[in-house]
């Protein structure tokens, strides 16, 4: 009976954070300071085998399970097939506008990635940036709901994140010092496929204008739900449409309501299994740059 109990209320948990969708109201470039503290909100780090650390954004979907972007956790020096980093090098800290103290600092376990994760040449399958990654103990604070159905075109949405200010950062200063302390938040709105189609956009992704920059990958697009102080996240956010990824122009954002991806993450939650990798092998690094570059989270040493 005790595994029975578990999983039920892991799913209780799951289902819990899906929430009904709202009528519309009113990080990043062009952002500001956030107007309030988001629950399960994470800055993310991930310490790479070769030295270098990424920074990105997260969220707390469950007090065991931190959502982000597959890109910020996969060791792309593996290509051909993608590899989950060690859940050891990931850390967070959740539940702070200031991502260098106050929260709660959590640390990964094992990260999963979906079996069709591609960051390769355009296959006709869903892209899938999207990662979950367990933690080594639950963190019991305020959770970020899942919205529960896709956001509409011409809807008003909200991306959040750490990621660069300005870019390119100002002369002299290095990309780890030029990101912001606070969170930032900008409002943007959800936009037709056709203006992200420079971003290789695939089924289960959405188009977003204006957004996020290096820093923001992994971190959520945000709608409000039952008023303007409560939301849930409808994007993920994963890449640019623009050569060099310069920070201009539509982004494209993973869907964490498109149903393959609703069922691969309640799979793993419940069972903490890896699924076996059905992707192609395409070696991104060494075919496109251009398209690497859409990919890239911030990086420093």
């Amino acid at each position: 009976m005790k595994p029975l109990t578990r999983s039920m209320t892991l799913v209780v948990t799951f289902l819990a954070a899906f929430v009904a969708g709202s009528p519309p109201a009113t990080a990043i470039v062009g952002g500001h300071d956030a107007t309030q503290t988001y629950p399960g909100m994470a800055s993310l780090t991930v310490a790479m085998a070769d030295g270098r650390t990424a920074w990105c954004g997260a969220s707390l979907i469950s007090p065991r399970w931190l959502l982000t972007a597959a890109h910020c956790v996969s060791e792309d020096a593996a290509a051909p097939m993608p590899v989950a980093v060690p859940g050891s090098t990931v850390t967070a800290r959740v539940g702070s506008n200031d991502r260098t103290q106050g929260g709660t600092v959590v640390t990964g376990q094992q990260v999963f990635l979906p079996p069709d994760w591609n960051w390769g040449m355009p296959t006709g399958r869903p892209v899938s940036d999207l990662a979950l990654v367990k933690l080594t103990r639950p963190a019991y604070v305020p959770l970020m709901p899942l919205g529960a159905r896709q956001v509409p075109e011409t809807a008003a949405v909200r991306p959040i994140g750490w990621g660069l200010t300005q870019f390119p950062p100002p002369p002299g200063i290095p990309p780890a010092e030029a990101i912001p302390t606070m969170l930032q938040e900008r409002d943007a709105t959800r936009l037709a496929a056709s203006a992200c189609d420079g971003g290789f956009m695939s089924a289960g992704e959405i188009c977003v204008s204006p957004a996020s920059c290096f820093g923001d990958s992994g971190g959520p697009l945000l709608r409000p739900v039952h008023g303007d102080h409560r939301w849930a996240t409808v994007g993920i956010t994963s890449r640019g449409t623009t050569a060099g990824a310069q920070c201009v122009g539509p982004r494209v954002y993973t869907d964490p309501t498109y149903p393959p991806f609703v069922l691969w993450m309640a799979k793993t939650m419940l069972t903490s299994k890896i699924q076996p990798c059905t992707c192609p092998p395409t070696p991104y690094a060494a075919t496109d740059s251009t398209r690497a570059d859409r990919f890239k989270p911030l990086i420093t040493t």
